[in-house]
Order: structure tokens, then sequence, then C-alpha cells
């Protein structure tokens, strides 16, 4: 009865879609199973009871086994596979030795190629043209006094659709990218303090123009932070864009910001619909719009990529909210760690 156990982990080891290689302390190999043969062109019967130092130099099997990649797995093409392989250490009552993890990531990688394509054609067919459509508007837009004002009202208008078709574009393409693992995040030692002023008047001007009270409670004890300025931007300007969608006229939208426990705590609160205790689970999942937003604008988009991009930056982002009464939105950013002075 003992043998069954040893023989079902067997038949499921030559059944895994994953290679697998064993050495013992000395170097010599001990398994290989199916995967593995496939992977490395090789017969087990050929090194079985071999020591790695004796084999070929130029074969996959040798060339795998001579990597480093406890740490973090390793990528090499074999024969045209692209190979992620990882080694673990085995305790004693396990056989002891080294255990190679094979994977064939070929698929994978292919995939990837081609939704970084896909980005990139997207920048170009679509932000491209955009971007200079809106350089002509901005330039009309200089001449004010050599153009009728009419004319120059529907400019100003094509100008703000632009800039809201622009940001469409950018949610679609950071979407994608994310799901990709592409979002890159490029992070430098800062003064937050211009950032959040500029969110802040933004707000205020976005406010205004909705017949909203925008209050900022911003505080001036920040030190400087690691952070990526537009990035950071760009999740401060969504929540102050969403608590103004969402908040009836002559409501409030308060924007602050505190330093506690070595973080930066930045809020946006708002007296505007609220969010159901039932959807607040959801309310960060990509493309979920909660049924009070029902009949406002947007892609569902703005909330995930804030997520990912707070996240990034090592903080976290959460919500408080009830349900026709308003939500408080809170980012945690850490702080940079002091450097002692000798």
């Amino acid at each position: 009865m003992q043998e069954e156990p040893e023989k079902i982990a067997a038949m499921l080891l030559e059944r895994i879609d994953c290679g697998v290689v064993h050495l013992d302390d000395t170097g010599k190999v001990l398994l290989v199973n199916s995967k593995a043969e496939e992977l490395l062109h090789v017969q087990r019967g050929q090194v079985l009871g071999r020591r790695v130092d004796m084999l070929p130099l130029r074969t996959p099997l040798y060339r795998v086994l001579s990597e480093d990649s406890r740490d973090a797995p390793v990528e090499m093409s074999l024969e045209g596979t692209v190979v992620q392989v990882r080694s673990f250490g085995l305790p004693a009552e396990c056989g002891g030795g080294e255990l190679y993890q094979l994977r064939d990531v070929t698929a994978e990688r292919k995939e990837r190629r081609q939704r970084e394509e896909f980005v990139a054609m997207m920048t170009h067919d679509l932000k491209s043209p955009l971007t200079v459509i809106m350089g002509y508007i901005q330039a009309l837009l200089g001449e004010k006094a050599k153009i009728d004002p009419s004319l120059h009202l529907f400019l100003g208008e094509m100008d703000k659709s632009s800039v809201k078709m622009l940001s469409m574009i950018d949610d679609v393409l950071d979407a994608y990218r994310l799901e990709a693992g592409l979002l890159q995040i490029d992070r430098r030692r800062c003064d937050i303090h211009p950032l959040l002023e500029g969110c802040s008047r933004d707000g205020e001007r976005e406010a205004a123009v909705h017949g909203s009270c925008f209050q900022s409670e911003l505080c001036d004890d920040i030190p400087p932070l690691e952070l990526d300025a537009k990035q950071i931007s760009r999740v401060f300007a969504n929540l102050i864009g969403n608590a103004v969608k969402f908040t009836p006229r002559r409501g409030t939208i308060t924007f602050s910001s505190e330093v506690r426990d070595g973080f930066l705590r930045v809020q946006v609160a708002d007296t505007g619909i609220g969010i159901p205790p039932e959807e607040l689970p959801r309310i960060f999942n990509q493309y979920f719009r909660a049924q009070s937003a029902h009949g406002f604008k947007g892609t569902g988009l703005g909330l995930t990529i804030s997520k990912a991009i707070v996240e990034a930056h090592g903080g976290s982002i959460g919500v408080e909210s009830t349900a026709g009464k308003g939500s408080r939105f809170s980012v945690l950013l850490p702080l940079q760690e002091k450097k002692e002075v000798i």
C-alpha cells in the first residue's frame, strides 16, 4: 500500500505540463520527466546518473542546469522555444539537492509582444492624429483677436471635447497595458506640494463650472517622495473629477492631505450620490460602474487604473461611502525614508 502514493506521484509527474529535473547534492541527474525531455530535446536515459559538469557544454540541459535561477526565474531560448527556468533547494527529507522547474512561455511571450504592438499601433493611429487636431485648435484659440467670438466659443467646445476624448483613449490604452503588465511607472524624488496645489486649482475650476463648492485642506509639512508625478496627478485628477461629476449642484468636494505614521494620506470627499454598500467591494474592478452612476458618462476604467498606479508606488487606495450622502476616497503613499547623516 505504501507504494501506491509513490506510483500516483510518479504518474502525475509524467503528466504535468511542466518540465522537472532533479539533481542530488553532488550535481548528479536523478530525475527528468517527459515534459523536460521535450523542452530540452534530450532522452533521460542519456543523462540519468551523470553529473552536470560531465554533460556536453552546448546542450540545452547543460545551459539550464548551469543557470542560477533560485532568486528569480530565468528565461532562455532553446531551439526556438522560450523556456522559463526556476530552481529550488530541496530539504534532506525530500532527497536534498536541487529541483528545476521548466515552463514553456513561448505563447505568453508572443501574446505579450502582440499586446505591445497593439498599444503602439493604437497610440500612433488614434492619439497622434488627435494630438495634431488639439494643437491646431490651441493655435486658433491663441488668435482670439482675429477670430469671430461665436467661432471662438465653438473652438473652446472642440478643445474640451478633444481633451475628454484623449483622456478616454489613455484610459483604454492603460487598461490594456495593465492587463499585459506593461503599465510603466517612472518614480523620481520630488516635492509633491506643487502637484497637490495644481490638482486643487483644477478641481476648484471644475467645481465652479458644475456649481459645486470646492474646499482645499492641504498640509504643508510633506517631505519629498519617490513618485511618478504625472501618474499620481492623474490619480488625484480622476478622484476629484469623479467627486465633481457625482455631486449635485451646491454640494461640497473636499481635497485634503495629512502626514501620519510614515504615510502621506490624500483624501477626496464629497456630498454626492454615494455608493451602495453591496457595490463597494467591486468599485475598483475594471469596467464596473455602480448602479447609481448610470446616466453619467465614463469608461469605468479610472478607478481601476488609479488603484494600479497607487499600488505600484507601494501605497493603497480605499473608499468609504454612504448611498445618498457621499463618498470619501483615501490614497496612502509611503514617505521616503530619511537617510542618516554621519
